[in-house]
């Protein structure tokens, strides 16, 4: 027997009880293995009372004899945990009851652990159901699952605002536990403190106001730059013109009766009228003017028309693709003639003046007319054109061979545009009428003659001038004799028409009570004038050539004595030079330099706006 140790009668198990069991008092001590084992094996093994018999029902048997009495045993096995699986009656889910791997002893409401075996306990929560539900619980609706949903989301929202507002809470607390300043500048005395903070409040006002100070700064500067560089810019520069050569005229205006001897035809039918003869066109003797289409006609006129139209188009196409050369002057020559009407038109379109659009309609209508006449006269030698001119001539046949034709009686000058005066103003009434008649005829008498396609029987038709004589009626008012003496030749210009007449000669001149009534007579554009019964004139009553430039560049200007100062651009620099001035109008003045003076001569560069310049200063070429 070792040392020390107290001899084991068999009344007590060896070995030492485990830690942490709890020992029933009343637990009876099994007996020991059977006696043909080994004393040594006997010895060094455990008392069969300290550890309970493997198998279901020793285990059972175990845990009833551990449980005191009057204990109720909430253990339930794990193959009744696994098995069972309830309802959560209150959210209408399914729950499954799950084996808690978990064990405090303190916990009351937890069964205690039996001191053997390997079985699983759950808290003692909610009863579970040992047996399965009879009847599954009705299947939510949508509306319900929407409602739930929407709860749930309701409440972690809540949860999450909460958390927010704590979060801010905490924030504000720590917020104001933080100092507004570091703590090595921040003075631990309050007077001191104060001290500090108002110190620095006046520095920060002091950054704040040389901010400001440098910011109004730096803007005056801005404003003042921009306002030199708006001056510069906007102020006015000198201008140059070039010295030329030119003539200044001096006119007196005046409304003139236009007077030709006319004779008138008529026709012998009623119906529309198909002019064979241009507009203004010189004609011969018994030469084919017009035809009267009577009723029943209209197809076979149309059809004329066309081909008429047909065989323009077909000229120009040929004329583009290089055909016909002489056609290209006729061209050129009718374009030279239309080119100043068409400046007329713009600067009256400019100037908002309508009234003679009419006139400018008319001469054009008759410049066309005549350039379509003489492209007639030119083969282009091309067989298209050539079998439109053979339909054009089978037409007229038909037409002729039905219709009323007018030829003319006497050669002269034809128009089919007629305004009834056509016997009663003449060139006896002119030498015997007075000044009273003539402002009457002048104010009564239509400007532009017009024309009447519809022809009635026994009416006037056409009109032929038979002589190349026009003339010109007009009272001019301040107007001296001296002037207008009888068989004095003057330059008459017609802006409406864009033309000058320079020998209308003066075959008579009366004095009037305001001034002189003048007649003047010419040969020239009497075509241009033949749809003009009144016409706007300006009589050049003086004219002076010369040297001329803008009158705008006299400086200094003295019109009694007659001479100004120019400025002109010298190698860059501004020069001042006397001049003489011989005549000047609105627009331009005719200069001459001093005596021993070479300057202005033709293309001399002078400023026109020499109030923007002195003597010396550099200008710009």
């Amino acid at each position: 027997m070792a040392k020390g140790r107290r001899p084991n009668n068999g009344n007590r198990p060896q070995g030492n009880r485990p830690s942490g069991r709890p020992q029933n008092p009343n637990a009876r001590p099994q007996q020991g293995r059977p006696s043909n084992a080994s004393s040594s094996a006997n010895k060094m093994k455990r008392p069969a009372s300290s550890k309970p018999v493997s198998g279901p029902e020793n285990r059972k048997k175990n845990m009833q004899k551990s449980r005191p009495s009057g204990q109720r045993s909430d253990v339930q096995k794990p193959s009744d945990l696994r098995s069972r699986k309830t309802y959560d009656v209150e959210n209408g889910t399914r729950i499954t009851a799950r084996p808690s791997t978990g064990f405090n002893a303190q916990d009351p409401q937890i069964a205690k652990r039996p001191l053997f075996g390997d079985e699983q306990i759950v808290p003692a929560g909610p009863v579970v159901e040992k047996e399965k539900l009879k009847t599954p619980p009705k299947k939510l609706s949508w509306w319900q699952v929407f409602k739930v949903s929407r709860k749930n989301k309701a409440e972690q929202k809540s949860k999450q605002k909460a958390e927010e507002a704590a979060l801010r809470k905490e924030a504000e607390m720590s917020a104001k536990e933080v100092p507004d300043v570091f703590d090595e500048q921040r003075p631990e005395v309050g007077e001191e403190r104060r001290k500090h903070m108002a110190k620095m409040r006046k520095r920060e006002t002091l950054r704040v106001a040389l901010n400001a100070f440098l910011s109004l700064l730096i803007l005056t500067g801005l404003m003042i730059i921009a306002v030199l560089y708006v001056v510069d810019y906007v102020a006015a520069k000198p201008t140059y013109a070039f010295a030329t050569e030119g003539s200044i005229e001096h006119t007196i205006g005046a409304t003139a009766l236009v007077v030709r001897n006319e004779t008138v035809m008529t026709s012998t039918h009623t119906g529309e009228l198909m002019t064979q003869a241009t507009e203004g066109s010189r004609v011969a003797k018994s030469q084919l003017l017009a035809m009267v289409i009577p009723e029943g006609m209209e197809s076979t006129l149309a059809d004329l028309q066309n081909v008429e139209q047909q065989i323009v188009d077909r000229e120009r196409q040929l004329m583009t693709q290089g055909k016909g050369i002489a056609a290209k002057a006729v061209f050129s020559e009718a374009n030279e003639e239309i080119s100043p009407i068409i400046t007329m038109i713009r600067q009256d379109a400019i100037l908002n003046k309508l009234n003679n659009m009419t006139s400018y309609s008319s001469s054009i209508r008759v410049l066309m007319e005549k350039r379509d006449s003489n492209l007639k006269d030119i083969d282009f030698d091309d067989e298209q054109l050539t079998s439109l001119r053979g339909s054009e001539s089978a037409l007229k046949s038909q037409l002729e061979s039905r219709a009323n034709s007018i030829f003319a009686e006497t050669p002269g000058i034809v128009s089919f545009k007629l305004d009834g005066h056509e016997s009663d103003i003449n060139y006896d009434l002119l030498m015997t009428m007075v000044d009273s008649k003539c402002e009457e005829l002048i104010n009564q008498s239509n400007s532009i003659i017009t024309g009447d396609l519809d022809v009635k029987q026994n009416e006037p038709v056409l009109r032929i001038v038979q002589n190349d004589v026009q003339y010109f009626a007009c009272i001019l008012k301040n107007a001296s004799m001296e002037e207008f003496q009888q068989g004095s030749n003057h330059v008459i210009r017609i802006p409406a028409e864009g033309i000058s007449i320079s020998d209308c000669k003066v075959i008579r001149c009366a004095v009037t009570n305001d001034g002189l009534m003048v007649v003047f007579e010419t040969t020239n554009s009497v075509e241009r004038l033949l749809d003009r019964r009144t016409v706007n004139i300006q009589i050049v009553q003086t004219k002076t050539t010369g040297i001329r430039v803008p009158v705008s560049s006299l400086a200094n200007a003295d019109y009694d004595r007659m001479i100004a100062t120019i400025f002109v651009n010298e190698s860059g620099y501004a020069r001042g030079y006397t001049v003489q001035i011989k005549d000047y109008d609105r627009e331009y003045a005719i200069i001459a330099p001093l005596e021993k003076e070479n300057i202005p001569s033709i293309s001399t560069i002078v400023i026109t706006n020499p109030q923007t310049v002195k003597e010396g200063d550099k200008v710009e070429k």
